[in-house]
């Protein structure tokens, strides 16, 4: 009898409790990672809380759920975030780039539709449930909706990144592919110097109209931008943040300038931690206000309050010709999937020592004590 009355309270408790739970389980575990709890958009009716995740109570977020418990089980690191190039072709010419100089093997022939088919599945076979897109200019590559066909959505959520100066002509036909959202680049509020910045005259004005056209779409979009200390002690950001509340975009990522690529020789950019968390901080009003689109910052995932850096240990980036790379802005290569499968490529990358050295917490590039035995322009030795 005494059996029965506890199983009746534990219902009773579950009906009444477990709701609230929930709810207080979803708002933590979002305030970690993004240092926010702002659902930012209803995409096919699951809640979103950044572009960068798969939507809540989606079968993609039950992979990723799924995902992190197997990690655990097997104690080892399985990734859930790649960034696939889709190609190495760009029409702007960006005074921070991280693939032009760096990774681009001109005349080297890219991976075709076929291969990228191949990486994906191979890829969601090993657990990925966030894929993004990039490029070069990912729009300049014709078949690129079926790339994006070939993902299984039930285990993937997909973003592209773009520059947007395709994007108005081309969003229906992405979304026809079943892709879920897109981050435009907008380095500046004031279209002269966003164009300035990227090297293409009237982009700034092509990007609003692909924002505009996406929206209308369905997806849930972003603006990516690139901080540098300069443009923050300019005031580039609430700048940027006001724009993005007009636009009536869902997200603004700010992803602060690294010593990679083109920056690869500004030491400014290392162990200079000091200004990109005065930005964080500055950020707060906004996301408590829900006037505003959610914004987030690559430095503050990449820090000890959040994931820490996750190049190596649960994400990864394929260059347009197949070769894997910690991420998009250590271009140190661990093969190419044309010769290996990528679970092996993967277990290549993760064992290597330097990287269970590394610091934990904040990006690896930055960081001067992992500079000095990881290559970050040029395939590792």
């Amino acid at each position: 009898m005494l059996a029965l009355i506890q199983q009746l309270r534990l219902k009773w408790f579950l009906t009444t409790k477990a709701l609230g739970y929930s709810t207080d389980f979803v708002e933590t575990l979002y305030r970690i990672y993004l240092n926010h709890q702002k659902i930012i958009h209803f995409r096919q009716g699951y809640p979103v809380y950044s572009l960068s995740t798969p939507a809540l109570f989606s079968k993609p977020a039950a992979n990723f759920i799924a995902r992190a418990l197997y990690r655990t089980i097997q104690n080892k690191n399985l990734p859930n975030l790649m960034s696939l190039a889709v190609n190495d072709t760009c029409n702007v010419d960006c005074q921070h780039c991280s693939f032009f100089d760096a990774v681009e093997q001109p005349g080297r022939p890219t991976l075709d539709l076929a291969q990228m088919q191949n990486v994906i599945q191979q890829a969601q076979e090993l657990g990925v449930s966030v894929i993004n897109f990039v490029g070069g200019e990912p729009l300049l590559r014709p078949d690129l909706p079926e790339i994006i066909r070939s993902v299984d959505k039930d285990l993937s959520t997909t973003i592209l990144f773009t520059n947007g100066w395709h994007l108005a002509q081309r969003a229906r036909e992405l979304k026809r592919a079943g892709l879920d959202s897109i981050y435009v680049s907008l380095d500046a509020a004031d279209p002269v110097q966003h164009d300035l910045f990227r090297g293409q005259s009237g982009l700034f004005e092509r990007a609003i109209a692909g924002i505009q056209v996406a929206k209308k779409q369905g997806f849930s979009v972003g603006i990516s931008t690139t901080l540098t200390p300069e443009s923050y002690a300019q005031g580039e950001l609430p700048r940027l943040v006001e724009l993005a509340r007009r636009l009536g975009v869902h997200e603004v990522l700010f992803f602060d300038a690294l010593p990679s690529g083109r920056y690869k020789h500004r030491d400014d950019l290392v162990d200079n931690p000091d200004w990109i968390e005065a930005a964080i901080q500055a950020a707060r009003p906004y996301n408590r206000d829900p006037k505003y689109p959610g914004v987030v910052f690559f430095a503050y995932f990449t820090s000890h309050r959040s994931v820490g850096c996750s190049c190596g240990t649960s994400y990864f980036y394929i260059s347009p010709y197949g070769e894997i790379m910690s991420c998009d802005f250590n271009h140190a290569s661990f093969g190419n999937i044309r010769e290996e499968p990528l679970w092996r490529l993967w277990e290549r990358l993760t064992t290597l020592p330097e990287f269970c050295q590394a610091k934990w917490g904040g990006c690896k590039v930055k960081d001067a004590e992992f500079r000095q035995y990881a290559t970050v322009s040029g395939d590792r030795q």
